[in-house]
């Protein structure tokens, strides 16, 4: 009996998939959007331009990547939510087409940009692109554990 409810408990210990599988997507598509946001906010410097020079691009890029990373604060504090991928992908689609948009306003665009910009709102939207494939995915298989649980 003692080796039942030993083996039982060993049984329980054992992490399930399922949440291994959401740490890993809220961990990892955190942590590069991090990495991404970073490379976004220091790219004048980068490239060789400088903000003083591109006043308006730089303010973009530093609104977006300020609000891109309170999502993904938000997301390290809580479980991902379809608001938080949206939102991101909506900076991503935004970042790639910005340079453009901008630079119609006749402002300067440092040479840089639309290369940073294009890869890191790409980076953005394939990112969240993956974390809502997976949540989709999540939850499909919890709804298909239920049904099959009643």
């Amino acid at each position: 009996m003692t080796h039942m409810a030993h083996s039982s408990a060993v049984t329980r210990a054992r992490p399930d998939p399922a949440v291994l599988r959401r740490a890993a997507r809220k961990e990892i598509i955190g942590l590069l959007l991090v990495l991404a946001t970073v490379v976004l906010l220091v790219s004048p410097w980068l490239t060789g331009g400088s903000p003083d020079q591109a006043k308006d691009i730089h303010r973009n890029e530093v609104f977006l990547g300020i609000g891109v990373l309170l999502v993904v604060i938000d997301r390290f504090g809580r479980e991902p939510a379809v608001w938080h991928d949206v939102l991101v992908l909506l900076s991503g689609v935004w970042l790639a087409v910005s340079p453009w948009a901008i630079a119609l306003q006749d402002t300067v665009v440092f040479d840089g940009a639309p290369i940073v910009d294009v890869t890191v709102g790409s980076l953005y939207v394939l990112l969240s692109a993956v974390s809502l494939l997976m949540l989709w995915r999540i939850r499909r298989h919890q709804d298909g554990d239920g049904a099959s649980a009643r």
